[in-house]
């Protein structure tokens, strides 16, 4: 009887800790690939024998915060590592075949993230008064950005979340669109008070300390990780976002970020401009713009990639069509929205946007129609009836189109490179959305904006 392989993790573990690769060498392809972006820059290393040697280089080392989920398709893992080269962040994805063997690794690292000695999280004392609050307590959050969140409360258990944003761009969506506290110089110049009243944002105060904004929102409940949307509720979104453009059509105020810096923010250049800084997903980009090319028809892989490297040209189109800019959210989707009673709540508009609705909608679209009961072409015919006769054809089609720049590179990771089977199957289904539905909008347009 054939002796049981041991789990690729645990062959993982033992050669990271030890630093003796041979038995994961030993179950590495002949011809197996791995695709590496780090600070050092993107390598791709071919062979068994080349792979073993380049992971074990740093040798062996202490491991904290090990995550790892194991399929018959694959490993998917993220883990920081100490050694006597230093410490860094990796996260690491594994395709196998069915006997077990490892064909292909992709794997992103960087340097922890370390608090900035001159950097307090000790909010304003003036801001506390204002809310009447004494109680703080540090808040964790999943999200892209690196800004630090806090709860503080009163005696009586109301309770507030405090965000402390950096003028000097802390993390890498900051970088990528020019934030400067762009949450707050909004709330400075009235956008939350111009709101239409189906939309609450929870913010009730700014504070200003050093370089930073403190923003203070009442706690709202959002929607659970997990929560379906009936079609209803996702039409109950769309017409409050089509109230908000309507309201800040051509009358965007400032501190919004270019629609160009929103579109291109997963751009190789902005990968490249982040390869020095801590942030993982930046190193991810190319590696799923890469997968992109290599299940996407050349028809539509060429000009989407052309414009993921040339946002402006896309941006210049869809604000000629609209024939103004308006004010987008710039990231409406399930993890920043919730509803109160007919209000839809919309948190964390630090990525708000002089844009066009539809451009908003394809990013709506990308992130959340897996959890929408309707189809891709029930949820933009919904798009299509709350924005009404504002809608330009011209701007839907160009918008549809900005739906794989800004997107594209993560649906195709998830087709091609996560193995995690649920993963693989959403992002090709996708993919057998999308493609479509772009090649038909370049069709419409009579090709890509120029």
């Amino acid at each position: 009887m054939a002796k049981a392989l041991r789990p690729v993790t645990e062959l993982l573990r033992t050669a990271i800790e030890t630093g003796e690769w041979s038995d994961v060498r030993n179950r590495l392809s002949p011809d197996a690939v791995l695709d590496t972006s780090s600070e050092a820059g993107r390598r791709r290393i071919a062979g068994a024998q080349a792979m073993a040697a380049h992971l074990g280089r740093p040798g062996p080392g202490a491991i904290r915060d090990w995550n790892s989920e194991e399929w018959d398709t694959g490993v998917a893992l993220s883990f920081e590592w100490e050694g006597e080269s230093g410490t860094d962040r990796r996260r690491w994805y594994l395709r196998t075949d069915p006997p077990g063997t490892i064909t292909e690794i992709w794997s992103t690292a960087a340097r922890p993230h370390f608090a900035d000695p001159t950097e307090t999280a000790t909010p304003p004392a003036a801001l506390l008064e204002r809310l009447g609050t004494s109680r703080v307590e540090a808040l964790s959050h999943g999200g892209n950005s690196g800004a630090t969140l806090l709860r503080v409360r009163r005696d009586d258990g109301t309770a507030f979340i405090l965000k402390r944003v950096s003028a000097g761009g802390g993390d890498w969506l900051a970088r990528a669109t020019e934030d400067r506290g762009r949450t707050a110089q909004l709330y400075e110049a009235g956008a939350f008070e111009r709101m239409p009243s189906v939309i609450g944002h929870g913010i009730v105060a700014v504070e200003r300390a050093a370089d930073a904004a403190w923003i203070a929102m009442r706690e709202v409940e959002l929607l659970p990780p997990d929560a379906r949307l009936s079609r209803e509720q996702s039409r109950h979104i769309l017409e409050a976002a089509a109230r908000l453009h309507r309201a800040f059509y051509d009358n965007v105020p400032p501190g919004a970020a270019s629609l160009s810096a929103r579109i291109g923010m997963s751009s190789p250049a902005v990968a490249d401009a982040e390869r020095a800084y801590p942030d993982l997903l930046p190193k991810q980009f190319e590696q799923g713009w890469d997968a992109f090319a290599d299940l996407v028809p050349g028809d539509v892989t060429q000009p989407v990639l052309d414009l993921v490297r040339r946002p402006q040209a896309l941006t210049e189109a869809l604000l000629h069509a609209h024939r103004a800019p308006t004010l987008i959210h710039g990231d409406l989707r399930g993890d920043n929205l919730g509803f109160d009673g007919d209000r839809l709540m919309l948190i964390d508009w630090d990525l708000a946007t002089a844009g066009t609705p539809t451009a908003e909608f394809a990013w709506y679209l990308a992130h959340s129609a897996r959890r929408i009961n309707a189809t891709h072409d029930e949820i933009e015919a919904d798009h299509r009836i709350a924005q009404g006769e504002h809608l330009v054809e011209a701007e839907v089609e160009l918008g549809m189109l900005s739906g794989l720049v800004q997107y594209g590179w993560r649906i195709a990771h998830s087709a091609r490179v996560n193995p995690n089977p649920v993963e693989t199957a959403w992002g090709r289904e996708e993919l057998a959305w999308w493609v479509p539905r772009v090649r038909a909008a370049l069709e419409h347009l009579g090709g890509p904006p120029s």
